[in-house]
């Protein structure tokens, strides 16, 4: 079994299209979690017209969204888990190839692939493509280098790492895979698995300092005190994620001069 947690708080614009694309999957043997922060704006009306179709919901105050997702891996019996922001979206096929992916790869223990980002109605913009995962150069990053929607992992692997850090708001799942990649096996699957929704009041984009302030706490806590020396190996890694995505790159080049410039968007 594969649960799906979605964590949210007053998200009724895109909520109702989440929860459709994790109903309508392929694959049928799906546990859907909802952890709801006590939304006051409609979001609690829509979990309510799925409610036959939803296994577990539950609508209370919670410290962080990292808390919300807690709340429902302990509530989850999947031995395979992911989340799903309430603005984010999968293909219709996406748990599908995640589980014949553990299948075929029993060592694995967390899988991630690449990213298709929509715009607010879900206009496709660009898809990013991400490097293999090592450790070193992932936790180097100012920005994980494994998209978020796109991840999968083992319900073991709480067992060896816990959860995730609750006191974060923004970089818990950065945190996240940086605890795992230091003792799990972490693959890149080179597909695209979900589509990551940008829009003006997304968490990226009203809560940057924030980000900041988190990437160099993690910074700190995986790399200590040389992470001050290794300033010319992010750039070279950095360089080698947009190398990667030049067709991107050139997109939003082109955007910036056409007056319709993506680069509030972050990547």
């Amino acid at each position: 079994m594969v649960t799906i947690v979605t964590p949210v708080l007053n998200g009724n614009t895109y909520l109702e299209k989440t929860i459709q694309s994790v109903l309508g999957q392929t694959y049928d043997n799906i546990e859907y979690i909802i952890i709801d922060g006590g939304s006051t704006d409609g979001s609690l009306d829509i979990i309510h017209k799925y409610d036959n179709r939803i296994d577990y919901w539950l609508s209370a105050a919670d410290s962080k969204m990292y808390d919300a997702i807690n709340k429902g891996i302990k509530l989850s019996s999947g031995n395979i888990l992911a989340y799903l922001n309430s603005d984010d979206l999968y293909y219709v096929d996406t748990v599908k190839k995640a589980v014949t992916y553990f299948q075929s790869h029993p060592d694995t223990e967390l899988i991630y692939g690449n990213c298709d980002f929509i715009g607010p109605k879900g206009e496709f913009i660009y898809t990013y493509r991400y490097p293999k995962f090592r450790w070193k150069s992932f936790v180097l990053r100012n920005t994980s280098s494994m998209p978020q929607p796109t991840t999968f992992w083992r319900k073991t692997i709480h067992n060896k790492i816990g959860l995730f850090d609750a006191t974060l708001t923004m970089c818990g799942d950065f945190d996240f895979y940086a605890k795992a990649g230091k003792s799990c096996r972490i693959d890149h699957t080179g597909m695209n698995l979900a589509k990551y929704r940008l829009h003006p009041g997304s968490l990226t984009l009203t809560q940057g300092h924030r980000n900041k302030e988190e990437v160099s706490l993690i910074h700190n806590r995986y790399l200590g005190p040389k992470r001050r020396y290794w300033g010319f190996l992010r750039f070279l890694i950095e360089l080698q994620n947009k190398l990667l995505n030049l067709p991107v790159m050139f997109k939003k080049l082109c955007l910036c001069f056409g007056g319709n410039c993506l680069s509030r968007f972050g990547r």
